[in-house]
């Protein structure tokens, strides 16, 4: 195992409880963050170029990142992208680039804060995750910082939008990571002052449009993209609503209201207008009325040139928590608090199964492969259960670092002491990079 250690000890950051993973974003294909898909031929058996076991000895590289993170690392071609803040109170926002295949670092940049707030556990910490293109990197920070830099670290714009409009409400901080086209950046706003869904110019950074939300509560979910008859939509799950925006013109074309609890999980795209939505029963999160009936899959259909928004069925018993639903192959499923994974048939909703595997509760999302489903659990264990009906775990206890490693950025008062698995995303040609608050990992199959 090589182990990279920067001069400046750079400890890093990838995903927030609400993400999932990044593999090189490709707004074309509406592959932008949150893009919980695998690579382009996972739906057939590629399950091969993933470690099914492994233990710390097997890690091929890891890289301490300076600051904390809990977003996720973005890849693109050999570059790896990873965020964090940096200070006691966040005083600094940090972007890095390191290289895929050795973990070192290619460049940095960092830049003060405009709004830092004490670095607590309870709190959001670089919890967007960036996307990118060909063009370049755009990171949106949990302070309002929003920046771009091209694939060399030259900065092209930066802005504050938490000075150019309200202020952000939320206590526990914002995580919303944009969702972006070929052209566009799309970032959701929401929280208890005046919300809004803001498209920005990739090229200017200049907002194109806004789209005022009102008055909403503590949600940190992101926007999705879901197309609609060939056109990409904007979705938005978030605090009580799922609503669906012209990217163009910021138009709300349809909404849902019968939702509660949807303030994390982000939509995930199935493709022809259906997506799944995560709901997790915590007031705390945001409104809670009607959590109960918003785990679900809904379809945005297209009649006499109207939206409608509606779902399809509604999972009876299956609940959501702080990672995204998702679905392979047929089957959907859902990770509730506790841990414990629903198992449901895509088209139906009915349940298969609901059983506990080993690996424990999940913040980040999982990863379908072929015949397999990657749970990873936030204690930094993982799980592989076959896709299926039946509940089979084909492999658990596995780690990328000890069981008894300490964090150097983790409150002991605060009840998610210790390292916390944020996300883990798969590399195209195989293998994983994991992230906690403080390192990043590559894990290979050998």
């Amino acid at each position: 195992m090589k182990k990279v250690l920067p001069s400046f000890t750079l400890l890093a950051l990838v995903l927030t409880p609400n993400t999932g993973w990044t593999q090189s974003s490709m707004p074309e294909k509406l592959r932008a963050f949150p893009s919980f898909t695998a690579p382009e031929d996972a739906k057939v058996d590629t399950a091969s170029r993933y470690p099914l076991q492994w233990d710390p000895d097997k890690v091929t590289w890891k890289a301490i990142l300076e600051g904390y993170g809990q977003s996720c690392p973005l890849i693109l071609g050999n570059q790896v992208f990873v965020t964090s803040v940096v200070g006691p109170n966040k005083e600094s926002c940090k972007v890095a680039c390191l290289d895929l295949r050795s973990g070192a670092v290619v460049w940095e940049r960092k830049f003060d804060s405009s709004f830092p707030v004490e670095s607590t556990p309870m709190v959001s910490r670089a919890a967007p995750t960036p996307v990118g293109d060909k063009n370049g990197i755009y990171v949106f920070f949990e302070s309002g910082d929003l920046v771009a830099y091209d694939l060399t670290g030259t900065l092209k714009w930066q802005r504050s939008l938490q000075k150019d409009m309200e202020k952000f409400e939320n206590k526990f901080g914002l995580s919303s990571t944009p969702a972006q086209t070929a052209k566009s950046l799309f970032v959701l706003l929401d929280h208890a002052g005046e919300s809004s869904l803001v498209c920005i110019d990739k090229q200017t950074g200049n907002s194109e449009w806004t789209a005022a939300r009102g008055k909403r509560s503590n949600s940190w979910s992101s926007p999705g993209m879901v197309r609609v008859e060939g056109e990409p939509l904007v979705v938005c799950s978030s605090a009580g609503s799922i609503d669906a925006y012209n990217p163009q013109n910021g138009k709300l074309l349809c909404s849902y209201n019968k939702v509660g609890g949807n303030s994390v999980a982000t939509p995930y795209d199935l493709g022809d207008g259906r997506f799944l939505v995560g709901s997790l029963i915590r007031p705390a999160d945001g409104p809670s009325e009607n959590a109960l009936i918003s785990n679900l899959s809904a379809k945005i259909s297209k009649k006499k040139g109207e939206y409608v928004l509606a779902p399809e069925w509604i999972a009876k018993d299956a609940r959501g928590s702080f990672c995204s639903p998702v679905e392979h192959n047929g089957f959907s499923y859902w990770l509730n608090p506790q841990g414990v994974l629903f198992c449901l048939d895509s088209k139906t909703g009915e349940e298969y199964y609901a059983k506990r595997p080993a690996c424990g509760a999940c913040w980040a999302t999982p990863f379908a492969v072929g015949d397999r489903l990657y749970l990873f659990g936030k204690e930094g264990e993982t799980s592989v259960i076959k896709i299926g009906k039946e509940f089979e775990e084909l492999s658990k206890g596995n780690r990328a670092w000890d069981r008894d490693a300490v964090s150097s950025d983790e409150s002991p008062r605060s009840r998610m002491s210790g390292p916390t698995f944020y996300a883990a995303v798969p590399i195209e040609a195989g293998g994983f990079l994991f992230r906690r608050g403080d390192m990043l990992y590559r894990l290979d199959k050998r």
